[in-house]
């Protein structure tokens, strides 16, 4: 316990000292826009939003007096750059703590999370893997108004393009009868327990309890529906219930030598995606040399096709993730998190 204790605080004293350097460096205070380049602004994104389809009614309640907001555009600005490895990312995230209150929430909801991954073919330890992570069960939802975070960032020209639909969806949102007031969540216009950006909320929401409301703040029957149905609803990539997300294997002794010839050729995606090797065989990754992390053999599948992701390279933890595993990155294309997700969602079974 103690040892656990005194990493802990080795870990926030340099975490925080390498992000005062970053931000120090490479941050400046944001320029605000003037008042009569917003008003102008502002009125050429009503005049888009009516184009769209929003009400006049909704435009102008929502719009008239929505100002940009400094701190939003400072954090966009100044990320941190990530410099933590895997099991660091890991320490936060697969805490005690998260698993048992993951496990309660299983335990709460069984009869309602079987109902939903029966109907959309899901495993319902996924669904709340995604919640524990997201939203830690949804006790972190975020406290900044999600119309003026988005209308902050579609103003900025680093993303306008993206959070000008977001902006859009909000206002849709509104318009489809959800209060603006209660429309909270990140500093990046991700809402509920789930953190959907907009855009997601319209295109995945689930109304399970059929109450008219898709509601991803309060009910977690809509919240549990509303992850699986954006995970399973990835026309390219349908998640398959048979199979989980991977699992962490050991690699063979030559893997300096054959580690390259994995790599794909001139992949596409975001980052997380091409890092992944090409897809072979359990069957091919066994006869390589690579086996589970107890020493075992890999299961026996003909048919399952497997990737080896190594986040950390060469000399870090590998794994084999199978294809829902990428369904996962559709949420967030990070090798980091993805793992994360598919641990937790394993630790919920034992």
């Amino acid at each position: 316990m103690k040892r656990s204790i005194i990493i802990f605080i080795f870990l926030v004293i340099y975490f925080s000292f390498s992000s005062y350097i970053l931000l120090a460096a490479d941050c400046k205070k944001p320029i605000m826009p003037s008042n009569e380049d917003w008003v102008s602004w502002i009125e050429d994104v009503k005049l888009l939003a009516l184009e769209k389809g929003i009400s006049q009614h909704t435009i102008e309640n929502e719009l008239n007096n929505v100002k940009p907001a400094s701190k939003i555009l400072l954090r966009d600005k100044c990320q941190v750059e990530s410099i933590i490895t895997l099991n660091e990312y890991l320490y936060y995230r697969l805490d005690k703590a998260r698993i048992v209150a993951g496990n309660n929430i299983m335990k709460k909801y069984q009869t309602e999370l079987e109902l939903i991954g029966n109907f959309f073919n899901i495993q319902p330890r996924i669904i709340v893997s995604i919640l524990g992570l997201e939203s830690y069960y949804g006790k972190n939802q975020g406290t900044i108004k999600t119309m003026q975070a988005v209308t902050t960032l579609a103003f900025d020209r680093r993303r306008s393009d993206f959070y000008k639909k977001q902006l859009i969806a909000t206002l849709r949102i509104i318009d489809n009868g959800f209060s603006s007031q209660k429309l909270i969540g990140s500093w990046g216009g991700a809402v509920g327990m789930p953190q959907f950006i907009p855009t997601t909320y319209l295109d995945s929401g689930y109304d399970w309890n059929g109450d008219g409301l898709i509601d991803i703040w309060n009910n977690y029957e809509d919240v549990f529906a509303s992850i699986a149905n954006y995970l399973t609803s990835i026309e390219k990539n349908p998640w398959n219930k048979n199979y989980t997300w991977g699992r962490e294997v050991i690699p063979p002794k030559n893997i300096n030598k054959i580690f390259n010839s994995f790599k794909q050729e001139n992949p596409k995606g975001c980052g997380a995606v091409k890092s992944r090797s090409v897809a072979k065989s359990l069957e091919e990754w066994q006869s390589f040399g690579f086996r589970t992390v107890e020493g075992g053999d890999l299961p026996k599948s003909k048919n399952l096709e497997a990737r080896l992701v190594a986040p950390d390279g060469i000399n870090g933890r590998m794994f084999l993730v199978y294809p829902n595993y990428k369904n996962i990155l559709y949420y967030n294309c990070s090798s980091y998190y993805a793992i994360a997700i598919g641990l937790l969602s394993d630790a919920f079974k034992n």
